[in-house]
């Protein structure tokens, strides 16, 4: 049974110029999106975010002399807008595309509030799931 995290995109689609969102495992793998993405598309961007993200974390690792730095989030500008990736701890991610008028500080500010909220249920989904004895 796979864990559907749709929920934490639901206070991103509500700012103004949100178009879209997915999330998704470290891996590749959708664990929920915006109910206007297909599972295809879905499938397709999370692959695709998994692979921007472990290129952004190689050239944090191979430009940062040695010393530990984390990828916080990754903005990309493109002609119809931005798309806003964040990590969520070792194991997430959510992505969202929006169009140019959205509140670029406001998105990084509210994705960050959901990127916790998403660290602690897959947390507490990982924590229910081990057998104890």
């Amino acid at each position: 049974m796979s864990l559907d995290v749709s929920w934490v995109l639901s206070p991103l689609l509500a700012l103004p110029g949100v178009t879209r969102g997915v999330v998704l495992s470290r891996d590749g793998l959708i664990l929920g999106g915006s109910s206007d993405v297909s599972t295809e598309t879905g499938e397709r961007a999370a692959a695709m975010t998994s692979s921007v993200l472990a290129a952004a974390r190689a050239l944090c690792d191979g430009l940062s002399d040695g010393s530990e730095d984390e990828v916080v989030d990754i903005v990309i500008s493109a002609g119809s807008g931005y798309y806003y990736v964040a990590p969520a701890g070792d194991r997430a991610a959510i992505v969202v595309a929006a169009t140019g008028a959205v509140n670029i500080g406001s998105l990084a500010y509210e994705v960050q509030l959901q990127v916790q909220k998403l660290i602690k249920a897959l947390d507490e989904a990982s924590a229910a799931r081990v057998p104890r004895t």
